[in-house]
């Protein structure tokens, strides 16, 4: 369980070192940081994963 809780957390410390804010403009959020991050992270474990962008930049 510690292990667990310890990767969740470091997870957590990385998407919010990504600095991804999304003001409501099409230039903001630079969420493709963030997607890269969980898509890293979820294919560490052994999973597929399929990403689409909704805008250049925005995934």
């Amino acid at each position: 369980m510690e292990q667990l809780t310890n990767e969740t957390v470091e997870l957590l410390q990385t998407m919010i070192r990504n600095q991804c804010v999304n003001d409501g403009t099409a230039e903001s959020g630079q969420e493709e940081r963030n997607a890269d991050t969980l898509v890293n992270f979820i294919e560490g474990a052994g999973l597929d994963v399929g990403v689409s962008d909704a805008a250049p930049g925005r995934r």
